[in-house]
């Protein structure tokens, strides 16, 4: 009855958007610009994803970047109306209120007392999006014992991003609970959504890139750089203090290598995650990927010309994307959406020569940050490719 009454009044809206399909389509009432398909009986939906489907970032606009807020964006104990999963949840026609982990919104919060209890067997939407996570965080969630498998090098890099990049602020306790019910949960969902991969390239890459160097300037400048301007002024630092000891080719041959590491380790990661996805989902349930992109292509974190790091985030991105479009042994089980085309609507970078003074003034991590998240408009691209391919497989 539900998706009955949110079809009737989709009809009575009569809004009508262009999509970038060029497919005329009703859009929802709450989110005008993404495609109604409350008509399709989606009882459940469950999200895979990190901090582009937390919507970090999504309720900022504009190119400004002194005035765009981090702190702002997601507090604790809560996800954002903005993003992609929200709004597909949206589409679908269900209650993206109706979650166990009793949260949601920013500008909108309506919170209850049955946070992160699972009071229910059943509900609308499960999302298990985290700031920061990577194939290495999603393969643990569904199997706790890869713990065992990983060196202590990535269990300390994994616990670190788990406990520091958690915007639920539940850190290792919450991560267990979600591996508590997670299997539960997969079972239920009659949609699956998973995108992950770009935090791949960055934590891991560098954090072994400074273990094997084993240099202590080259990491008191990266470990400065990380307390104050975040990653991408930490890759800054690296590079830079690489140069000023003569290091320069040691580190940057050691990222290469550390790069292609990480990308062995994602398809690795990514077919182990799959495969207990499909032994444990219903067999009905339909699966959607999204492919990654590099927000990065062509940046210039040095002044040397020896390097880009940007080129290569965007070498390592196809490898990635190679595995999901192509290679994985699971590729014939999922449909691939193509959300890299993202990369359109992200906010464009400031200049290099604008970088000093966003260092001095302190906001060159936002500006990296707020370059590799969509804003609103990016949001509504990827919830109307994720419903369109939905809609596609539901109506053939």
């Amino acid at each position: 009855m539900k998706n009955v009454k949110r079809f009737i009044a989709a009809l009575m809206a009569t809004v009508v958007v262009a999509t970038l399909s060029g497919i005329s389509a009703f859009a929802t009432k709450t989110y005008p610009g993404v495609e109604d398909a409350s008509d399709l009986g989606v009882g459940t939906y469950l999200c895979f994803g990190d901090s582009i489907a937390t919507g970090y970032l999504s309720e900022q606009s504009g190119e400004d970047f002194k005035s765009i807020n981090i702190a702002q964006t997601l507090r604790d104990g809560e996800t954002t109306t903005n993003a992609y999963p929200t709004m597909i949840a949206d589409a679908l026609g269900l209650d993206v209120h109706d979650n166990p982990f009793g949260y949601f919104g920013n500008s909108n919060t309506q919170k209850n007392n049955d946070v992160w209890s699972w009071n229910h067997d059943h509900y609308d939407f499960y999302n298990y999006a985290r700031d920061g996570l990577t194939s290495h965080e999603f393969r643990l969630l569904l199997d706790p014992s890869y713990y065992n498998q990983m060196t202590a090098e990535e269990k300390d890099i994994s616990d670190n991003i788990i406990i520091d990049g958690d915007f639920t602020k539940q850190g290792k306790t919450g991560f267990k609970k979600m591996q508590k019910h997670i299997h539960h949960d997969l079972a239920q969902a009659d949609v699956i959504t998973a995108w992950f991969g770009s935090n791949d390239l960055l934590f891991y890459v560098l954090q072994k890139t400074l273990a094997v160097v084993n240099d202590h300037t080259i990491t008191d400048a990266a470990n400065a750089a990380l307390s104050t301007v975040g990653m991408a002024g930490a890759l800054d630092a690296v590079i830079n203090a690489a140069a000023l000891v003569g290091k320069l080719p040691l580190v940057l041959a050691t990222m290469l290598i550390q790069s292609n590491k990480a990308n062995a380790a994602f398809a690795e990661n990514w077919d182990a995650f799959m495969e207990i996805v499909m032994k444990e989902k219903k067999p009905t349930a339909k699966v959607y990927v999204g492919d990654i992109y590099n927000s990065n292509y062509g940046l210039k974190f040095t002044s040397t010309d020896q390097f880009r790091f940007g080129q290569l985030l965007s070498f390592s991105a196809n490898e990635i994307n190679n595995v999901i479009r192509n290679t994985s042994k699971y590729r014939s089980q999922y449909t691939v959406v193509h959300t890299a085309g993202v990369e359109q609507y992200l906010p464009e970078w400031a200049p290099i020569d604008q970088w000093q003074s966003a260092l001095d003034e302190g906001y060159f991590y936002t500006m990296f940050m707020a370059t590799a998240h969509p804003q609103r408009e990016g949001q509504i691209y990827l919830a109307n490719e994720f419903v369109k391919a939905i809609k596609s497989n539901y109506l053939s």
